[in-house]
């Protein structure tokens, strides 16, 4: 599993991470963050609660994609 960020203009995300080749072709989930203050810095401990959170709620699409 490989995590990044990016942003959303059109029907394109737009990331800034190479890393990408070498995933071309596998399935994703995307969520989108309803924030309109842009990129903000959190401690550690929130991005946690914060990745659980989109962890569970994405639950499904998880065990989709794992199929």
């Amino acid at each position: 599993m490989f995590a990044t960020t990016g942003i959303i203009q059109g029907n394109t995300v737009y990331v800034q991470d190479c890393v990408l080749d070498r995933y071309n072709g596998r399935k994703v989930i995307i969520t989108v963050l309803d924030e309109d203050s842009g990129y903000d810095t959190i401690p550690n401990k929130q991005l946690f609660e914060i990745s659980d959170s989109l962890i569970t709620k994405n639950m499904k699409a998880y065990q989709e994609l794992a199929k």
